[in-house]
């Protein structure tokens, strides 16, 4: 996943990567407001990066399983 901020006056995330399994497919987007998904980063879709506004990421977990779903996420600049 490669993820590029665009900086005001047009405050924006970019991003293109590979979808986690099953069905692993190509993600893309340019969005500029909070909620967009960017990426699942596990099996059964439920943990994912998304945008939390123009300029910031959030990691998004929606499991409801009795076992905890962790991961890790590195940035590299």
């Amino acid at each position: 996943m490669s993820l590029l901020h665009i900086p005001s006056p047009s405050s924006a995330i970019e991003w293109v990567g590979l979808e986690s399994t099953p069905g692993a497919a190509i993600t893309q987007g340019f969005i500029g407001y909070a909620g967009a998904h960017i990426v699942y980063l596990d099996y059964d879709h439920r943990v994912d990066i998304e945008t939390a506004s123009a300029d910031t990421i959030l990691i998004h977990n929606t499991s409801s399983n009795t076992f905890t779903v962790v991961g890790n996420v590195t940035l590299i600049w």
